[in-house]
């Protein structure tokens, strides 16, 4: 590999560090995470493991609130993305299949809703349920400032605003069984849209970009639900956003912050009082080992809310592009 290519394999590993996601994870509600949307020359893949451990009183995806639980969840993410031109425009593809593990605990009140289908007063032990957690695929595409450029134009050309349109989908292939209360897999569709915003500031070599990202996931009915015969959810808006830094050309780190509303099951017809409405923050640093390998570490928790929801994550990332 000649060094001007080494650059840009550098430049286009950086630009990978912190996939989705959310995504996120879900693991879909951690989020896509810092730098996932930076720009990137065409041509170039990324292999990337990502482990996450939560607590939370939500659901495996962390997308469903169960407030009067404590559930603790591990997720394995390997993914694989690929950069390529598409009209002329910068484009990218996402395959991530999702391993983990979950269990928990439910403190069931004097008048539980319907999406616990417990005795009042029961404090039930859950068992630990393992395996494979329903895969996302996506494609996104630059809309405004993303041209599918060579990696010595993309050396070239100083970046500049972005806009991208991102579809996604978690497919219902996930570990699942309705007489479990809790489950890897949803037993159902998840659509995501959105519309990822890159903004870069000052000085290039010592770079800073601040990423805003506005999704919406739309779901498909639950016909197996625990304890019932149908499970609707309504749409869930999430606000995702990043400023991060080059410290140096190995060091990063970023401010991540995300907020969430919606969401809100219904079970059997009758409203199961869960409405997300949530704000999330959190740091991360990243460290270039090599041209081709980059590790980063991140910690984040909910921060404020008025939906009695909890939680806290460890996410670690390793890094391989070529």
């Amino acid at each position: 590999m000649s060094n001007s290519y080494g650059r840009i394999a550098h430049l286009a590993m950086l630009a990978m560090v912190g996939l989705m996601c959310l995504l996120p994870v879900e693991a879909e509600a951690q989020g896509d995470g810092p730098r996932v949307h930076l720009l990137a020359p065409v041509g170039v893949n990324a292999l990337s493991l990502t482990y996450m451990d939560l607590a939370s009183n939500m659901n495996f995806t962390q997308e469903i609130l169960l407030e009067d639980a404590d559930i603790g969840s591990r997720v394995a993410v390997l993914n694989y993305n690929r950069f390529f031109s598409l009209g002329g425009r910068f484009a990218e593809i996402w395959v991530a299949p999702i391993w983990g593990s979950v269990d928990g605990s439910i403190r069931v009140g004097d008048d539980p809703p319907p999406i616990i289908p417990f005795p009042p007063g029961a404090n039930l032990e859950i068992p630990s349920v393992s395996g494979l957690a329903d895969p996302y695929v996506a494609l996104k595409v630059g809309l405004l400032g993303a041209p599918a450029l060579e990696p010595a134009e993309f050396m070239q050309q100083r970046q500049r605003f972005q806009i991208h349109a991102l579809l996604g989908a978690y497919l219902p292939l996930g570990d699942y069984e309705g007489d479990r209360p809790l489950n890897l897999g949803t037993n159902r569709w998840t659509f995501r849209l959105g519309l990822p915003m890159v903004l870069p500031i000052g000085n290039p070599a010592k770079q800073t970009f601040w990423e805003i990202v506005p999704s919406l996931s739309l779901f498909t009915d639950n016909d197996d639900p625990f304890g019932a015969d149908l499970r609707e959810q309504d749409p869930l808006g999430v606000l995702e956003t990043h400023l991060s830094h080059n410290f140096s050309k190995k060091l990063w780190g970023s401010v991540d912050l995300r907020y969430q509303y919606g969401g809100e099951t219904t079970t059997d017809g009758v409203a199961d009082d869960n409405r997300l409405n949530q704000l999330g923050g959190g740091l991360t640093l990243g460290w270039a080992i090599s041209r081709s390998w980059t590790i980063f570490a991140g910690y984040g928790e909910i921060l404020a809310g008025n939906d009695n929801s909890e939680g806290s994550m460890i996410r670690l990332r390793l890094i391989y592009a070529f």
